[in-house]
């Protein structure tokens, strides 16, 4: 009933007196039912061998997950120097867990509750608010880097398909079919680890949680190499469904980053190669004389009633490395921390989010 019938049933003094009372009675009724809102900042950061390819990298991600507000982080890479980046946070008057297997660390404000080892991820249940958040972060295989070929340079194959290239600029340039690429990226693995994530991930939605996968896919989206960015950043006319990010789309998970900038021209929200002042371009390129960037690291989540988006933001730099020089950035990406000190050739991904519940 909306508040014009409301004054048409409820007349004279007493009546506004009664009906003040109810809607005393109903703003507290409601006010008891209303679930509690919860942020949830989730960031993505590549720790580049832990850290440590940078004099004092280790310290410079415990600054970027402090300073990013993160109560969630998925750390690739971060492998043996995680219980130091957790240390020097809580050092701080925070309270982080950790769990990691492999390489990859999940750093949690949240309480975690369990975690697991898979292929290429680690998993944790992590309790925001009263939501229970199955959470996984993921460093897929970074050979069979197939985002190269069309560059005109060797994917790192390490045997089948053009593996006699390796990293190297291959003589017969730019491999521009589509398919060829497709079976090489096909080739890393990446496309059915992320299979095995899928069905995970349903059987964690049935346990009644929320689905939130982040890390470096070492794969384009296939949201990006478009139409519209076939003759752009060196795709050299390729269009195409990279197999990783395109299952995660038609299982229904949402790309934090696409959706909040949708528009892969103005929005191209690089994260690989990261510019890095602390080393040299050499030690940032592998493709030297061509435009290799691409998005490569990112956010997922299932939808979920209790789980809405408010935005997403590119950590770290505004410049990158193009064709072996130090460039900044034209789009119109948003970027955060991008003075802080970086420890990391990748840039990272920062989600927010607010939880219900």
């Amino acid at each position: 009933m909306n508040q014009v019938s409301r004054r048409s049933v409820v007349r004279g003094i007493a009546g506004a007196a009664a009906l003040g009372a109810l809607s005393a009675a109903g703003a507290g009724s409601a006010a008891a039912a209303a679930p509690d809102r919860n942020p949830l900042k989730v960031l993505v950061l590549n720790a580049w061998h832990g850290g440590k390819q940078v004099p004092g990298g280790v310290g410079m991600v415990a600054d970027i997950i402090r300073e990013s507000g993160a109560t969630l982080a998925f750390i690739p890479e971060a492998n043996e120097t995680t219980p130091d980046i957790v240390a020097r946070l809580n050092a701080s008057g925070l309270n982080y867990q950790y769990k990691i297997t492999g390489d990859n660390a999940i750093i949690s404000a949240h309480p975690i509750s369990e975690a697991t080892a898979m292929p290429y991820m680690t998993k944790a249940v992590v309790t925001v608010g009263s939501v229970e958040v199955a959470a996984y972060a993921a460093h897929l295989q970074y050979q069979w880097y197939a985002t190269y070929l069309p560059r005109g340079y060797g994917a790192g194959v390490p045997n089948g398909e053009f593996s006699e290239f390796g990293w190297n600029k291959m003589p017969g340039g730019p491999v521009t079919d589509a398919a060829a690429v497709a079976r090489v990226n096909d080739a890393s693995g990446r496309p059915q680890v992320i299979a095995r994530f899928i069905e995970d991930a349903r059987k964690e939605r049935q346990l009644g949680r929320a689905v939130i996968l982040g890390g470096d896919f070492n794969e384009p989206s296939t949201l990006d190499w478009t139409r519209r960015t076939s003759r752009l950043f060196d795709h050299n006319g390729v269009v195409l469904q990279w197999g990783t990010t395109q299952a995660l789309q038609e299982a229904g998970f949402v790309d934090a980053y696409r959706r909040q900038h949708p528009n892969p021209v103005t929005h191209p929200g690089f994260t690989w190669p990261s510019d890095n002042p602390h080393v040299t371009t050499g030690q940032l390129t592998w493709a030297p004389e061509a435009d290799e960037r691409d998005r490569i690291d990112y956010i997922f989540h299932h939808p979920d009633p209790r789980l809405k988006l408010q935005d997403a933001q590119v950590v770290g730099p505004q410049t990158s490395i193009v064709r072996n020089q130090r460039v900044a950035e034209s789009g119109k990406d948003p970027f955060v921390l991008a003075d802080m000190p970086w420890p990391t050739d990748h840039k990272g991904v920062l989600a927010s989010y607010t939880v219900r519940g």
